[in-house]
Order: structure tokens, then sequence, then C-alpha cells
């Protein structure tokens, strides 16, 4: 009978008339049991009924909020701010949400027709357990555990050189703990193998997150960087080290095995990165900003400083071609990264949403085919064959001489040079004069006298008056010009690599590549804003959201042909952006949904691979699309396109990524 009244009382409490089941409880306990529970009920003494203690009642809940709208924009129809927008896009601008904003709808349906390019099948060599490496270093133990996966060719001692191109993907994990980047293996050359699928490294023991980035902890507060949400690397040839912004305003270098140096530079609370420039030698970085505590675009500007791997801060310097024996900030670099300055910021009028920025200067060290690189003798008659270390400004005051504006080395460094700036969601083109950049450090390297040039490297620094002093001390930032309204929204930018023809092709979502005359600007002669006026277009796939630089055989990158992905299409086109024509279009059956491509450097194999960056599909692609010429003192091999030797493509297969891959860049490993 108790447990009867406990069950009534514990129905009453739900019922909240704790009072009135009290007194059914007691009338119940009087009232006589049925027969068959008599004996239960005589035999139990009579106690009163146990009542449980009154419990406050439940707090109402509150309803749930409705989860805030997908954002497509962060302006209105008016083109008015929505600042609750423009927020949420920012606080994480590599979810599913930004990447349709910044990329457009992906369309992932199948294309009807496409082909399927050739694949040829996966073989094994292993780096350190093969006749050949058996036969250079008989002493050594063999290791199997280092391996490439390769595709054509085959082991061959006589064709015993290496070469290799590598690169970093940036995408969105999956995992919390995933930090988004990971270096690939693009490219490779070893005793007669030839590697064209992208893989893990061998040479960092095949681990899928970049090991470099652990160079940055302590610069990231104690933590592995994570959450990638843009890149940037210089448009020249060999630009051994890419730059990677991070959503907590991280700007971090990577490389690779033999541009291992590391630098980094966080920016102030609220500033968010949205695309990474670097300039066409690594003088400068150029990086759009959100600023979502002052609702305003803004570009902030790196000074960058490079050394080659074996050299050091202060020295000693390796004596490499490539690098300057001491930290010039500013002057045309190797691209191995050991000093990344902020000098400041641009606000950007009329812009609060910048999306994409390319930026060039008037010179690019492998467009010049006369010098290829290298610096011109200021004594003798031994032409253009001297090294940076040969011709240091800081050793002698011929050398500094030699490169002011009349000097015999005066055109090997950048003295101008154009950014353009792009805003998807305000349909406008904004282009900066980066000359006051040049003509300070030109001025602080080979103007002056050489005792001052001596006092200028030993105060180098980040001091905000150190060299290079930041814009608050000394103002020196790139000029505004002009502001351009687009009748379209633009997806992507890109200037040509010279002042010749001197023109920014601003892609727009319909699929047109408008082209714009920056010549006057870029090559410094001219910044007229008059001068900059829209010219030719072009129209290429539906919704173009990548362009970049088509790489030379045997030469430098291309100045006037761009490869271009047309995410709406699922194709990437190769484009002459002076003859306005379409070169090559690859569409392949794999392909899900193409949103960046990139080029390998070519050294020391004479041939071409782009490698594509598949959104939905979580893929890194590479397709080759020209034959493959063994070069240098190896026994000549040569290699057709497809299964026919003479197709027009070839697929050399993909990595598989964890997450969803939006941005890779690549280089040939100095």
């Amino acid at each position: 009978m108790r447990r009867a009244i406990k069950l009534t009382l514990a129905s009453c409490v739900v019922m909240l008339a704790l009072a009135g089941c009290e007194r059914d409880a007691e009338r119940r306990a009087a009232a006589p049991v049925p027969s068959a529970t008599a004996s239960v009920a005589v035999a139990a003494k009579p106690v009163p009924a146990q009542v449980p203690a009154e419990r406050p009642l439940p707090a109402a809940t509150a309803p749930a909020a409705p989860p805030r709208p997908w954002f497509d924009d962060v302006v209105d129809a008016e083109g008015k701010l929505v600042r609750e927008a423009y927020l949420a896009i920012a606080s994480d601008y590599s979810s599913d949400e930004a990447i349709a904003y910044r990329y457009g709808p992906a369309n992932t349906r199948p294309v009807a027709g496409a082909p399927t390019h050739w694949q040829p099948g996966d073989k094994t060599f292993y780096p350190h357990a093969n006749p050949c490496y058996q036969k250079e270093f008989p002493k050594s133990e063999l290791d199997h555990n280092l391996k490439v996966i390769y595709q054509l060719g085959q082991l061959d001692c006589s064709r015993n050189d290496y070469g290799s191109n590598m690169g970093d993907v940036i995408y969105r994990a999956d995992a919390a703990s995933d930090p988004g980047v990971t270096s690939l293996l693009t490219l490779a050359l070893s005793a007669g193998t030839v590697a064209e699928k992208p893989q893990l490294p061998w040479v960092y023991g095949h681990v899928a997150t970049d090991p470099q980035l652990k160079n940055h902890i302590a610069v990231n507060g104690g933590e592995m960087p994570r959450r990638p949400i843009a890149m940037g690397r210089c448009s020249e040839h060999d630009c051994a080290q890419a730059l990677i912004a991070f959503q907590n305003g991280l700007i971090a270098s990577v490389g690779s095995n033999t541009a291992s140096h590391s630098a980094a530079v966080k920016l102030p609370t609220g500033k968010v990165p949205t695309a990474i420039a670097i300039t066409t030698n690594s003088e400068f970085a150029l990086v759009t900003i959100w600023d979502t505590v002052a609702f305003k675009g803004q570009v902030a500007v790196l000074a960058l400083g490079s050394l080659a791997d074996g050299s050091k801060v202060g020295g000693p310097y390796d004596p490499s071609a490539g690098s300057w024996p001491g930290l010039y900030p500013g002057l045309r670099n190797i691209s191995n990264f050991v000093f990344i300055k902020l000098l400041g910021f641009i606000d950007l009028p009329g812009m609060v949403a910048p999306t994409d920025i390319s930026a060039v200067t008037d010179f690019g060290v492998m467009q010049d085919n006369s010098t290829q690189g290298w610096l011109i003798d200021p004594v003798g008659r031994r032409g253009a064959s001297r090294t940076k270390t040969e011709v240091n400004p800081a050793t002698s005051s011929i050398n500094q001489k030699s490169f002011t504006r009349t000097g015999i080395n005066g055109r090997l460094v950048s003295r101008a040079g154009v950014a353009a700036v792009i805003s998807k969601s305000e349909k406008k083109v904004i282009f900066l004069d980066l000359k006051p950049l040049f003509d300070k450090v030109n001025r602080a390297y080979f103007e002056g006298s050489h005792a001052a040039l001596q006092a200028t490297l030993a105060n180098t620094g980040l001091g905000d008056a150190q060299w290079p002093p930041v814009f608050a001390v000394d103002n020196y930032a790139p000029a505004i010009v002009k502001s351009v309204r687009l009748p379209q929204k633009p997806t992507a930018v890109r200037i040509s690599i010279l002042p010749i023809p001197g023109r920014a092709w601003v892609a727009t979502e319909e699929g047109k590549i408008r082209a714009f005359s920056v010549a006057g600007l870029q090559s410094g002669r001219n910044p007229d804003p008059k001068l900059i006026e829209e010219m030719l277009s072009v129209q290429v796939g539906k919704n173009p959201t990548s362009m970049k630089h088509h790489v030379n055989v045997g030469l430098g990158n291309s100045n006037t042909r761009l490869w271009v992905v047309s995410r709406g299409a699922q194709k990437i086109q190769l484009v002459d952006m002076v003859g306005l024509t379409v070169e090559k279009t690859l569409q392949d059956s794999r392909i899900v949904d193409p949103i960046t491509v990139d080029e390998t450097q070519q050294n020391p194999l004479l041939t071409s691979v782009i490698t594509i960056a598949d959104y939905t599909g979580r893929q890194v692609m590479n397709y080759r699309y020209a034959p493959i010429s063994l070069q240098g003192g190896n026994t000549p091999l040569h290699i057709g396109v497809g299964k026919s030797g003479n197709a027009p493509f070839e697929f050399g297969g993909a990595y598989d990524v964890p997450g969803k891959p939006f941005d890779f860049t690549q280089s040939n490993v100095p």
C-alpha cells in the first residue's frame, strides 16, 4: 500500500498539486484494501504516508535560438554592409559558407562527355635502398621506410640525377586537431624514375602535417598554427617559400627541406587576413584585411628578408648564387624567409571587404634572359656571371654604386610596382602604387654613402625605428591611385609580371576576364590614374576562381599566359591574355570541384604539370600536358604524354585530403 501511495504522490508532484496529493494519500491509507492484498495489509503496521521533500519548480526552458541565416554576401541589395554577415564570415573564413562566398557556388554535377584521361600505373622507388644508392654510398644502411611512388621511367643509374617540386595544400580539416597544412611532393626525378603523382614527401618521412609549422609555435602563443585561410607565393620562378595566413591573424612561412628557414608575424586582434600577394622577387608581402573592429578594408604591408639555408643572420653565410651574404629586407631575394616585419596598414577607400590581391614589380629575375638571376661584374668584363656574394653592396662602394639607377646592375633590382585589390561584394578594384616602397629601399641601400649603408644594415630589426622603419615613423606607404567600379562581381585578379604589356586581369563571376592597363604605374614612369582603364576582355568558363602564370619551358614564368580555373564550369584553361585566345582546356571525369590551380617549375625535367585543388572532391590532382625531356649531364630521357605519347593531358594521380582543399602553391626545390 505504501508503494501505491508513493507512486500516486510522485504523479501528483509532476502535476504540481502537492497539497492535494497529501490529502488524497491520507484518504487512501484509511480505506479498505482488496482481499487479494489483505494479508499484506494486516501484517503491515500502519505508518504515516511518506511525502517527498518539496522541490523547486523547474525553470521554464527558454526556446532555442533559431540558427542564424546562411550568408551569401556581406552587403545587402543596396550595397550597404550587413555587419552580422561580415562578422560571421570573417570569424570563420575557411568554412563552407565562407568558401561559397569567396569562390561562388560549387557545380559538382558530372560533366557530360568529359573524358577520362589515361593514368600510368604506380611503382615504388626507394631513395635510400636502391642499387644506385648502394653504389654511391656502399657503407650506408638501406632504408625501405622512405619511398617515392613513381609512374614513369625505370631505375637507371646513368640518369642518377635528382630534382623535385614541392608545395603546400591548405584545407578545411575534418579533425579539429589537424592544422590543415600538408606539404606535397608533386614532381620528382631520381635515377631515371619520374613521379608525377602528388604525395607526402619522403624527405619529411611521409608526415601529413608540414613539419615547418612547428617553427611557429612560439610566436603563436605556444600552440601549433591551425585553420589556414589564405596563402601567397611570389609570381616568379623558384619562389621557394610561401606565406600562409591563419584564422587568428598569424602569417607564417612554409618551404621545403632545402628552404627551411622560418619567419612569422601576428596581426593585431580584429584584423582578419583574407588574401596574400608577394611581390615578384619576394621583396614585400601585401595582405588584404577585414577589420572587424573598425569595419573597414585595409592592406597590410610586410617587409621580407631571406638567406640561403646554409646561412645565419649575422653569419656565416652560404655563398649561394641566389642569396645575399647578409640581411637586406625589401631587396630581391630567394624566398627563404628569416625576417618579416609589419610596416603598417593602408586604408582602402570605399572598400570594406577585400577578397583578393595581386602585386608585381617592374623587374623579374628570370624574365631577364640576358642574366637569368646573375649579376653583372662592376669592375671587369666577366658579364652577367657574378653571385650576390661577389657583388654584395656592403663589401665595397663600387658594388654599392653598381645598383644605382644608372649603374650597371641598376636594372636588376625592382624600382616600381603595382598592386590590384578586388572586393567581390562591392564590385570594385583598387590600384596601388608600390613605387614609394622601392624608392625608400633603393635610397637606403644604394644612393647614400657606403658608411650610411653599413649603418642601415647594422640597425636592421623589428623595432619601429629600426630598418626598415614602420610607416608611423617614416611614411613611405604605397599610395591609392584609382578605384574602379565593376559591372559584375570580381572573383580573382592577376597582373602581368613585366610592365610590357602591363596588364591587370580581373575575372568576374559571369566568366569574363577584363584587362586593365597598368603599364605606367607598374613601370613607375607615369602613375596618372587616367591611364588605368579597361581594355579588351576574354570569355572563359563560369565563375573563374583562380588565375596563375603559366611556366615557360626552361625559362621563367610566362608574362602573359595564365592558367584559369572556372569552378562553375569544372574546367581549367590555358589562356593567352594578349591574343585573347584559349590554348588548352582540361576537363576530366575525375574532377569534381576545382577551385585553384598551380604549375610545377621544370628543372631538371623540361615538362609541364598542373596541380589542382578540388574542394568538394577532397583531393589534390596532377595533370601533365608536355613531354618529359631530361636535361643536364644525364643520359637523354624522352617520354610523351598519355598512352599514345601525344595526348593533350595525362593524369598523374591524386592525393586524398583529410578535409576540403582550397589552395595549393609550389616551387622547384632549390
